[in-house]
């Protein structure tokens, strides 16, 4: 009885190991990616984004990593792929924040002024040239086989389980789908964040809360369509 309730106790610990060791193989991966990226944007960054892209080879890149070319193809297709994944960091911190929010049960226009607020902190870390070109690759059209990985969220998935709550309590209206409505909102975003890369908008986000606030006010219940 002594040996079966020790063999018992030491089961549950055994089944543990390949969770642990899963967890850890895919915190490294993040790591080894995050790395990767950040070392080509300061390559790219000290070379100049009208030039650096194309000036700079992957073999660079993996050296000042330090890790093998194997290990970049593993995590990218080809350089250019790195750019994405900066919308790809913005629009999860978009969803994570829009999460929270509707855990929270925050009102539409509190929701929105946090992801607008989530958004520039994540846009102004990186220099306007890198996202000018991030939001170009970003926006390419794709083509089969080439779309984001699912694993991805896109700003129109945060912005919609918003617009889905706030059509469930009555914020806005139901005339319109909460995925148009996101659609609308993240036209907004891009044209915005393209804007203010380019020089053309100095105050990224004033600019944006200004904007959605107009684009709120044609959605509230009542509006004529």
């Amino acid at each position: 009885m002594a040996k079966q309730l020790s063999d018992d106790t030491e089961a549950p610990a055994a089944s543990t190991r390949p969770r642990r060791r899963a967890g850890l193989s895919q915190a490294r991966s993040r790591d080894t990616r995050r790395r990767l990226v950040q070392t080509a944007m300061r390559l790219w960054t000290e070379r100049g984004f009208e030039t650096g892209i194309e000036e700079t080879t992957i073999d660079e890149i993996v050296e000042k990593a330090g890790v093998t070319k194997g290990t970049f193809y593993f995590h990218f297709a080809h350089k250019e792929e790195i750019l994405l994944e900066l919308g790809y960091q913005t629009a999860t911190v978009l969803y994570e924040e829009a999460t929270r929010c509707v855990n929270a049960q925050r009102t539409l226009e509190e929701s929105l002024r946090r992801l607008v607020g989530s958004l520039v902190a994540s846009v102004q870390a990186a220099p306007p040239a890198a996202v000018g070109r991030a939001m170009s690759e970003f926006l390419r059209p794709r083509k089969p086989g080439d779309e984001p990985p699912a694993s991805f969220p896109s700003f129109g998935q945060a912005l919609e389980i918003l617009f889905a709550r706030a059509v469930e309590v009555g914020e806005v209206t139901d005339a319109v789908e909460p995925g148009e409505m996101a659609q609308i909102i993240e036209a907004l975003y891009v044209d915005s964040i393209m804007e203010w890369s380019k020089g053309r908008l100095k105050h990224l986000k004033p600019s944006l809360q200004r904007r959605t606030a107009v684009v709120l006010a044609g959605l509230r219940p009542g509006a004529a369509f």
